[in-house]
């Protein structure tokens, strides 16, 4: 309970330190300043700061259990410039809170063919993520950051999260279109490794690769998609790898006097794990467009 008064707090905080200064700002924001303001959205290491709240349905499909999993993250997106001679840069911090609604697989029972099914379903706060990165400030071309990505304990139920503290390397490429008519394409590459000393957990290694291919049909509209593909080292080799390809749109409009960028997107696993894996996701996202404190 303190975890979740502790995230409204932050939120609060975020949206009064930044809600004069954006109402001053955003009465008449022209269609330059909108593209300018979506082009900074689909930067990962732009300038801008934001509110990126998402929420994803999965399928979960395998020889041993179905069901389908509910996720609602949370991912405050805080820009900092710094200067290294003359050159600009951004430093990247992006925490990434979790709420999960998964089958109680705390309370399983098996069928007579050797699968299970869980009696009802369970809701808490999963593990926590922070990434940082660092990279040269650029609004477009080729842009990229290296940093560092970290896994906190903070899963309420033991099968909503891994249950270790985890910590590696993140590395982003991407080549942004400086136009309509061009597209994005990058990608964004973490790993984790646990790093604690727990030994009623088991250890982890796993990679997350989330890849992006965006055409921009106008200022503000993409479409492509964006989704992530996951290998687990731990596993045997035929349940390693996720591999998902998928088609989304997305658009930054005005709502009241905020910038927001809407966006939805449905994926589907063309590999997945032999046992239990990921076949069908969607996902909504919620994007509001905080002004910089620094800009």
């Amino acid at each position: 309970m303190r975890f979740k008064k502790t995230t409204l707090c932050f939120i609060a905080g975020l949206l009064c330190t930044t809600n004069d200064s954006h109402a001053a700002d955003s009465e008449a924001l022209s269609p330059a300043e909108m593209e300018k303001i979506a082009k900074m959205t689909a930067n990962p290491v732009g300038a801008a700061w934001m509110l990126w709240t998402q929420y994803d349905i999965t399928q979960i499909r395998g020889d041993k259990f179905s069901g389908t999993v509910s996720r609602t993250s949370f991912q405050p997106i805080m820009s900092f410039p710094l200067k290294f001679g003359q050159s600009d840069w951004n430093l990247i911090v992006r925490p990434n809170l979790q709420f999960y609604n998964t089958p109680d697989l705390g309370h399983l029972s098996a069928n007579g063919d050797g699968s299970y099914f869980a009696h009802g379903r369970a809701s808490g706060m999963g593990d926590t993520g922070l990434l940082t990165l660092l990279g040269p400030n650029k609004e477009d071309g080729f842009v990229w950051g290296v940093g560092a990505s970290q896994i906190f304990d903070t899963a309420e139920n033991d099968f909503q999260g891994q249950g270790r503290y985890q910590v590696g390397p993140a590395l982003l490429v991407a080549k942004l279109a400086p136009h309509p008519g061009g597209t994005n394409v990058g990608l964004l590459a973490q790993h984790w490794w646990s790093a604690d000393n727990k030994n009623n957990r088991k250890d982890t290694s796993h990679t997350d690769i989330q890849y992006f291919i965006n055409y921009r049909l106008s200022g503000t509209e993409l479409i492509g998609m964006s989704p992530d593909i996951t290998i687990d080292w731990k596993k045997k080799q035929g349940d390693r790898l996720t591999f998902p390809v998928g088609l989304g749109y997305s658009n930054v409009v005005k709502l009241g006097k905020l910038p927001v960028r809407f966006a939805a997107e449905l994926q589907y696993s063309v590999i997945s794990p032999d046992d239990t894996g990921t076949r069908w996701n969607l996902k909504f996202m919620f994007i509001p467009v905080l002004p910089s404190p620094f800009l």
